[in-house]
């Protein structure tokens, strides 16, 4: 396997771990300059490229993976998903495979690196909370994004995270998917800026102005233009790989019949009672939740499925 900058995943961690730098699947400057360092140490082409031959030094057996190892993979529509497993004890497997019948669209709450949110998963004290995926954002500071819209796949098909939490039904997070946007959510305006909860100042073109409140917000840390692309390829992707996952109930539905989007993302009981699967949000089975939001663009691409 060969990895160079620009190149994310399971197995850049492992080469990052293997160099004792902080692993976040990302090979950016930082790990192409200690890669060139080790190259250089033992006497190998310092071009900071990660083959064979520095693989062999470093001491990790690449040639026996197979392809269901691989670390991304092309859907038939074109969306790459990258495969960064959480630890087996961070996602259900207890009941064997399950197959979904239901999605639900999350947010974060946090920052912009979907590595990062898998990580914190992996070291956090919760259990085994967590989305079968992740979809990078931007930075509310400006800075640059390189996982804007990027989506990471966190455990393998058919097998589950507690995501919801408690539910009318346990058989809604048992039989349900879903997917987290890295996403701070609701803002506050104060001085004609605008602010996070954990009051971090967000650029104005990273905000959405709904132009009405939504559980008790007017703005938003706007979702890009990437991510709801991905998020539409990935809900294709869902239809191929998990037939009976109903995709066309639950938000879709509501849209299309012309219920208002501040209506539609909110509390619904059919959802909360698992009287109808569907593809819902958090806030369709929460009151006390703000994933997701309805901005109009993923109101138009949810629409339009």
């Amino acid at each position: 396997m060969l990895l160079k900058q620009g190149s994310k995943g399971s197995k850049v961690k492992e080469l990052q771990k293997a160099l004792g730098l902080s692993a976040d699947g990302i090979f950016g400057g930082g790990t192409k300059l200690a890669v060139m360092k080790f190259q250089s140490k033992n006497g190998l082409d310092a071009d900071g490229i990660v083959g064979p031959s520095t693989w062999e030094v470093i001491g990790i057996d690449t040639d026996q993976e197979s392809a269901a190892e691989e670390t991304e993979y092309t859907t038939k529509d074109g969306l790459v998903i990258d495969r960064e497993y959480l630890d087996k004890d961070e996602y259900v497997r207890d009941y064997g495979k399950i197959e979904p019948l239901g999605f639900f669209i999350h947010h974060t709450a946090g920052w912009d690196n979907p590595y990062n949110t898998i990580n914190n998963w992996n070291r956090d004290t919760r259990g085994r909370v967590a989305t079968q995926y992740c979809i990078g954002g931007t930075n509310v500071k400006g800075k640059d994004a390189p996982n804007d819209g990027v989506v990471v796949e966190c455990f393998p098909n058919n097998y589950l995270g507690w995501h919801l939490g408690k539910v009318g039904k346990f058989a809604i997070s048992k039989f349900s998917g879903g997917v987290e946007l890295n996403n701070f959510g609701y803002l506050k305006k104060k001085d004609g800026k605008y602010y996070t909860y954990v009051n971090t100042e967000v650029k104005p073109e990273y905000v959405c102005d709904l132009g009405y409140k939504f559980r008790g917000h007017q703005y938003w840390h706007a979702y890009s233009n990437k991510q709801i692309e991905s998020l539409r390829l990935l809900i294709l992707h869902l239809k191929d790989i998990y037939p009976k996952m109903d995709l066309v109930n639950g938000l879709p539905k509501l849209l299309k019949e012309g219920v208002h989007p501040k209506d539609a993302f909110e509390f619904n009981e059919d959802a909360y009672n698992a009287k109808q699967f569907g593809l819902w949000t958090h806030t369709n089975v929460r009151k006390d939740k703000f994933d997701c939001f309805p901005q109009p663009e993923l109101v138009e691409m949810l629409k339009n499925i």
